[in-house]
């Protein structure tokens, strides 16, 4: 019984490989790959794919595949979905497990995200736990990452911080999507749901994952979320709730009545996530660059459009 047990993980790991892309990761790109090598299921090879850091992230990479052969390291110059893609590519196995940089992973995460897979589903939810060092942090932290609580199972779309799927699924939706520059994940994971896949969530399945630590680097974060989603033209709905909040306010009366009970229910929303002063300037400052990216996001989807229609 026990020796079958063993020879079941042995056929496991030998069907997963874990991937990641990295840029200018010099800091943090030594504690992930270990958390990837150190599992309690160990993955038959790790491939990362470097986009042209321009810092010691290659360097690094090329020293620590000399040291573990189920390491392979390539350069990919791109977005994240070009660097994916060629690993998945390269990959020898069934199935694939995905994480990103900035990550650490849970000593249990390989195991317990590729399970699902095993008794035969297509796609595997894992989740995310931020790791803060101060108030401000947190206070991103319970703004911008959705928390078990808040999370419906049926409905949520996984991050590629945490996600595995079979390299078949993956294929039947032609990959990444590489035409999109940022926030590739959720068209990916439509796009796989659209198939009619089902995603098991594995709420415990966890890599931890630092926040933006400022302002700026929040601001940042959701423009390029949001311009991805505009180039995508999808979560229409969310973003119109967003300009419809400031827009009402301008209808006076109705409209402007109307558009504030919109904004105490945002704002009690919030205050549930994040008990911090720090959540007025945060509503915001995320506001604003969800706006901002989702209209430059649009121009450049009626831009390609355009070229397509003319063609």
């Amino acid at each position: 019984m026990q020796r079958r047990f063993w020879r079941c993980i042995q056929i496991h790991q030998d069907n997963v490989t874990v991937i990641c892309t990295v840029y200018n990761e010099e800091a943090n790109i030594e504690s992930l790959i270990e958390s990837l090598l150190n599992q309690s299921l160990k993955p038959k090879e790790v491939i990362i794919t470097d986009a042209d850091s321009t810092d010691q992230t290659w360097e690094i990479l090329e020293h620590l595949a000399n040291k573990h052969l189920e390491l392979k390291v390539y350069s990919v110059p791109g977005n994240r979905s070009k660097g994916r893609n060629f690993a998945i590519n390269k990959a020898k196995t069934k199935y694939i497990a995905v994480t990103d940089a900035g990550a650490v992973a849970d000593f249990f995460w390989l195991e317990r995200i590729t399970q699902p897979l095993l008794a035969g589903a297509a796609v595997s939810s894992g989740f995310y736990e931020p790791v803060f060092s101060n108030a401000l942090e947190k206070a991103i932290a319970k703004m911008t990452i959705p928390s078990l609580k808040t999370v419906n199972p049926k409905t949520f779309l996984p991050s590629s911080r945490s996600v595995a799927f079979t390299k078949d699924a993956w294929e039947s939706v032609g990959g990444y999507p590489e035409e999109l520059s940022h926030n590739e994940d959720t068209p990916f994971d439509l796009s796989l749901k659209k198939q009619g896949y089902e995603f098991v969530f594995v709420p415990d399945a966890l890599v931890y994952w630092k926040p933006r630590a400022s302002f700026v680097d929040v601001y940042r974060q959701f423009q390029q979320y949001a311009y991805g989603d505009g180039e995508a033209l999808i979560m229409l709905k969310d973003y119109l709730l967003i300009f419809a909040r400031y827009l009402l306010l301008l209808v006076y009366p109705y409209g402007t009545v109307f558009g504030l009970i919109l904004w105490l229910l945002r704002l009690l929303k919030d205050f549930r996530k994040c008990q911090s002063l720090y959540l007025i300037p945060l509503r915001f400052i995320i506001d604003f660059a969800d706006m901002v990216g989702f209209i430059k996001g649009m121009k450049v989807a009626w831009t390609k459009w355009r070229k397509k229609q003319s063609s």
